[in-house]
C-alpha cells in the first residue's frame, strides 16, 4: 500500500455511532425527539465563559482553512507540516514500539513529509471538507502543542476531527490528525506502513482494514463495516490499533441495536487505550439505546468536554436529562447542541418542549 492510500483511509464525514439516530427520525437508538408545534424562536442566548470557543480558536480555524484549500498547491502545503513531530507522534504508537523499530531521526521524517504531501495533494476526506469550524483548542503534550477539535462538513454531514498543531515563531504546523468518532488516526495508520520490518503482514492488513471499516460505518452500512473488519478480526493488533477495532465493533453493535455489546466494545476500548473520546460517546448512545438515562450524562458530558459543542451529542444529553426530570439542564444542553448546528429542527423543538416543562406547562 502506498503512502498516499493508507492516508485516505481515514474515514469520510463519519457519523459512526449516530448514524441511526441521524436517519431514523422521531425514534432512533432508544432517543425519542418531542416535536411539539413550532413557537417563535427567539434569538440562541449568549454562550457563557464555560463554553465559549478557546480564544486562539478563530487563529486556529482560518490556519486550518488555508490548511484544507491548499491541497492542490503542494509547495504551500509543504510548510504547513511538522514531519518531525509526525514523524514522533508515529514512533510512540503501540504499532511501533512492539515492532521494536528504530526512529530514524533523518530518514523517517522524510518518508513522513512525502507521505503527507502526497495525501494533502490526493484530497482525503479529512484534508478536504468544504469548511472547518473550530470548536476548541486545549494544550498539547509538547511546548508550544495544541489539539483543536472542528466540525468538518462536506454535502450536507458533519464530522468531528482532532488537529495536532505546533505554534512557531512563523505561524501554525500540523502534525496529526484523527477521526474523533472512530479514533482512526493518521499516525496510528502511518506505523504499520513507515516500519519496514517488524510488523507482519497479517497486523499490517488488520490495520489497514480499521480505515475502510470505519468509511463504511460512516456511511450507514453496518453490514459493509463488519466485512470490513474481517481482516482485523483475525490480526493480532497492538493495543491502540484493537482500541480502535473496537470502537467500530461498538459502533456496528449500537447501529443495530445491541446496546449492550456496544457498552462491552467501549470497556475494551478503553481498557486498550484509554482516554479516547470515542469511548465516552459510544457508551452515552448505547446507554440511551436501553433507556439508561443516567448513564448517558457523564460520558455525554465528557465527551463534549474534549471536543467542544456537538449536536449529536447535546442531543443524546438532552434527551436525558429531560427524561430524568431535569428540563432546565435539559434545555442548556439542547441549546449547547444548536451552538454547534443552528439548522438542527429537531433540537429547537427539544429545547422548547423542554421549556415548557421547566415552566411547569
Amino acid at each position: 500500500m502506498t503512502p498516499r492510500r493508507w492516508l485516505l483511509l481515514v474515514p469520510a464525514l463519519p457519523v459512526a455511532l449516530l448514524v441511526a439516530a441521524e436517519l431514523g427520525g422521531d425514534w432512533a437508538l432508544g432517543v425519542r425527539v418531542v416535536r411539539p408545534p413550532r413557537s417563535p424562536d427567539p434569538p440562541l442566548p449568549a454562550a457563557d465563559a464555560a463554553t465559549d470557543p478557546d480564544p486562539a480558536a478563530a487563529g486556529v480555524g482560518l490556519f486550518l482553512r488555508t490548511f484544507t484549500a491548499a491541497r492542490d498547491q503542494p509547495h504551500v502545503a509543504t510548510g504547513l507540516l511538522d514531519a518531525e513531530r509526525f514523524f514522533a507522534a508515529v514512533t510512540r504508537t503501540d504499532t511501533y514500539r512492539t515492532a521494536g523499530a528504530d526512529a530514524d531521526p533523518i530518514a523517517g521524517p522524510v518518508r513522513a513529509r512525502l507521505a503527507l504531501v502526497d495525501a494533502v495533494r490526493a484530497g482525503g476526506p479529512g484534508f478536504a471538507p468544504e469548511s472547518v469550524e473550530v470548536r476548541q483548542v486545549l494544550p498539547g503534550d509538547g511546548a508550544n502543542e495544541f489539539v483543536a477539535a472542528a466540525r468538518h462538513r462536506t454535502g450536507g454531514r458533519a464530522a468531528t476531527y482532532r488537529w495536532w498543531l505546533v505554534r512557531a515563531g512563523n505561524g501554525w504546523k500540523v502534525f496529526d490528525l484523527e477521526d474523533v468518532r472512530t479514533g482512526v488516526r493518521l499516525s496510528r495508520q502511518a506505523a504499520g506502513q513507515l516500519i519496514r520490518g517488524g510488523v507482519s503482514p497479517e497486523v499490517r492488513a488488520g490495520l489497514a482494514a480499521l480505515g475502510p471499516a470505519a468509511a463504511k460505518l460512516a456511511a450507514g452500512d453496518p453490514d459493509g463495516a463488519a466485512a470490513a473488519l474481517a481482516p482485523a478480526r483475525t490480526a493480532a493488533l497492538p493495543p491502540d490499533g484493537f482500541a480502535v477495532r473496537c470502537l467500530i465493533e461498538g459502533g456496528v453493535a449500537a447501529v443495530t441495536g445491541k446496546a449492550d455489546e456496544a457498552r462491552a466494545w467501549a470497556d475494551r476500548a478503553d481498557a486498550a487505550a484509554p482516554g479516547m473520546p470515542a469511548v465516552s460517546h459510544l457508551r452515552a448512545s448505547a446507554a440511551a439505546a436501553v433507556g439508561d438515562w443516567a448513564a448517558v450524562v457523564g460520558p455525554a458530558r465528557a465527551y463534549v468536554a474534549a471536543v467542544g459543542p456537538d449536536a449529536p451529542t447535546a442531543r443524546l444529553l438532552g434527551t436525558a436529562l429531560r427524561e430524568m426530570g431535569r428540563p432546565a439542564e435539559a434545555v442548556a444542553a439542547f441549546e449547547m447542541g444548536l451552538r454547534d448546528d443552528p439548522g438542527r429542527a429537531d433540537l429547537r423543538a427539544a429545547r422548547d418542549h423542554a421549556r415548557g416543562l421547566a415552566a411547569g406547562k
